[in-house]
């Protein structure tokens, strides 16, 4: 599954949520306030692979 970084608007506190695609298009709360008020924040991104490319 899936981890996503959100960042909480009320509290600005940061948190990670490991969520199913059908559980990320829900409402998210922050588990450090339980506000609804969350922005998912951009995320870095790499493939690891096991072949080395030429």
């Amino acid at each position: 599954m899936p981890v996503y970084d959100y960042v909480c608007s009320d509290c600005h506190k940061t948190f990670e949520q490991t969520l199913t695609l059908r559980q990320h298009d829900g409402q998210v709360r922050c588990p450090h306030c339980g506000g609804k008020n969350v922005q998912q924040e951009a995320a870095a991104f790499y493939a690891v692979t096991s072949k080395k490319s030429a």
